[in-house]
């Protein structure tokens, strides 16, 4: 069956009117988990990299070491806080019974969702390299091309103009392309969640004749979650500008990029009130992003075990 494109975009914003107390407790799971990760990027080094980079010193293998370190603690443990949320999401909307203070945990759901986050990572880094290289194997014969033809004169403005518009337009076909595979794969992590094993390309099917109803639904959902999160930003822009004393320069290097040499050096005022905010924040936008697929599966599944037999055999 079909789904209604609205009533799955808008199925966060339900369950944030409906669960309030679920809402602030993934709220504070946000904020926890969020300093969590900073103060492990932090002791591994990670802040004295990007602190010796910004002042052009010579970098030692130990610094670079804690880059690199701190890379996949940022990575490892973004996925890692993504699975938990998505999983907790996707409690609510498909099984609602459970109890609100248990939809946050570490299991055999969450560690399906990181494997299949991992999986799918692989999936779109080969896919992009497979779109990108006739765009680039075009662009260069375009080059050639139009050099050739100049008897090896300098091309003209308007042999220039052609071949960047050639490019810019095969690039902007990778990314239609990389859409188009998200969203015939975005009920994935739903579908590993629901039915407890891993399902990395069985949503190809379900997203069958669906593509176009999944895409504005998605498309919704990213325009109701920009005001909350344009919203967030520019208080916490204002917070720091207030901090910095007025000085839109230091407040647009505290936001690029903070000191992380230390976590007192990073938990400053502004960056405090702007955690907190992102928390509270984060509980909302994480309800309103997640939501969508597992309604869209509701919709078009019906979970109980009897039923999904009968759909996936």
């Amino acid at each position: 069956m079909q789904f209604k494109v609205t009533e799955a975009a808008f199925e966060g914003f339900r369950l944030v009117r409906r669960e309030p107390r679920t809402i602030a407790i993934w709220a504070v799971f946000s904020l926890v988990a969020s300093v969590a990760l900073v103060a492990a990027m932090i002791a591994s080094g990670f802040g004295r990299f990007m602190g010796g980079a910004a002042k052009g010193a010579t970098m030692t293998p130990e610094a670079l070491t804690g880059f690199l370190v701190g890379e996949l603690i940022a990575i490892g443990g973004a996925i890692l806080i993504a699975s938990i949320m998505g999983a907790a999401v996707y409690r609510a909307i498909l099984r609602p019974a459970e109890s609100p203070l248990t939809r946050l945990r570490l299991g055999g759901d969450e560690l399906r969702l990181v494997l299949l986050s991992v999986i799918m990572g692989v999936v779109f880094t080969v896919l992009t390299v497979a779109l990108m290289i006739p765009v680039g194997l075009l662009g260069v014969a375009i080059g050639v091309g139009a050099n050739l033809g100049q008897a090896g004169a300098e091309p003209n403005a308007g042999a220039m103009a052609g071949i960047v518009l050639v490019v810019l337009l095969g690039y902007l076909l990778v990314i239609a392309g990389l859409v188009f595979f998200a969203v015939r794969l975005s009920l994935a992590g739903v579908m590993t969640f629901a039915e407890r094993r891993l399902r990395v390309f069985e949503s190809w099917r379900l997203t069958k004749g669906r593509f176009w109803r999944l895409l504005g639904c998605y498309g919704l959902t990213v325009v109701l979650m920009l005001p909350i999160y344009m919203v967030m930003m520019t208080l916490y822009f204002a917070i720091t500008f207030a901090f910095s004393g007025g000085d839109v320069g230091r407040a647009m290097s505290e936001i690029a990029q903070p000191e992380m040499t230390s976590l007192a050096a990073y938990l400053s005022p502004a960056r405090i009130v702007y955690l907190v905010l992102a928390g509270a924040m984060g509980g909302v936008l994480n309800a309103v992003m997640y939501a969508p697929a597992a309604a869209v599966y509701r919709q078009i599944v019906d979970t109980r075990p009897e039923n999904q037999a009968e759909v996936f055999s």
